[in-house]
């Protein structure tokens, strides 16, 4: 039986504590060396094994507080950190692009220090070029991102979080026709996106290249969270 989203709020400072525990070993020189070069040289990979555990983590606290447990029946732990890897192959791919391009183009407007402004020091130029980034992103990435994050949830239901939904195709028509694309619309894609994402994601752009995947994947358990209380006010 489901309780309301608010039920269980003690494990929001738990999720924090864990969130600081997981990242705690990077105050290490020796680790962070060792995640930054492990960053650089396999993107790919690390952005996979990143959003694989900190977003399903995610997603397990927005069960904790929508029905009373981390790992509910039909949760998948094991596909759903596959699912959520794949995402992040994607948006760490995007965020290769956008970091690239968006600048590029504001620079073909005037902004001739645009293409400079990620890799320099904070300051306006920097923060306008990564609100630029942030707002382009989210426009025309985030929205397909969320969607395919939401056929990946509901194909994976469909399995009851078997393994054997990694072998099946999703059968995406009938997955989106489920949709309530009101709530979907109106929660996920607009008011997340313009009150969350856009400024959050402006933050990731100020961090250097080496870190911002991992904080987004930290984000990514917010989606969990987001996507959990939309459900909770009517099933998307």
């Amino acid at each position: 039986m489901s309780t309301p989203f608010s039920k269980n709020p003690g494990d929001i400072p738990c999720a924090a504590a864990a969130a600081v525990l997981l990242l705690a070993p990077l105050l290490s020189d020796t680790v962070l060396n060792a995640y930054i070069t492990f960053t650089v040289s396999h993107p790919f990979s690390s952005g996979f094994i990143k959003f694989a555990l900190l977003s399903t983590f995610g997603e397990a606290l927005a069960q904790r507080a929508l029905r009373g447990h981390y790992l509910p029946a039909g949760f998948g732990l094991v596909p759903r950190a596959v699912i959520w890897g794949l995402l992040g192959l994607c948006i760490t791919m995007a965020f290769t692009v956008f970091s690239a391009g968006v600048p590029q183009l504001l620079a073909q407007a005037g902004l001739e220090w645009a293409p400079g402004a990620l890799a320099g020091s904070l300051g306006l130029h920097k923060l306008l070029t990564a609100f630029a980034v942030s707002v382009a992103m989210n426009v025309m990435f985030a929205p397909a991102l969320m969607v395919a994050h939401k056929i990946g949830d509901l194909h994976l239901a469909a399995y009851n979080g078997s393994l054997s939904c990694l072998v099946h195709s999703p059968r995406v028509g009938e997955l989106l026709a489920s949709v309530n694309w009101q709530v979907m619309w109106r929660v996920v894609l607009v008011r997340s996106l313009l009150f969350f994402w856009i400024p959050v994601h402006t933050v990731t752009f100020l961090l250097p290249s080496a870190f911002r995947v991992l904080f987004a994947a930290l984000l990514g358990a917010c989606l969990g969270l987001i996507l959990a209380w939309a459900g909770s006010r009517g099933r998307i």
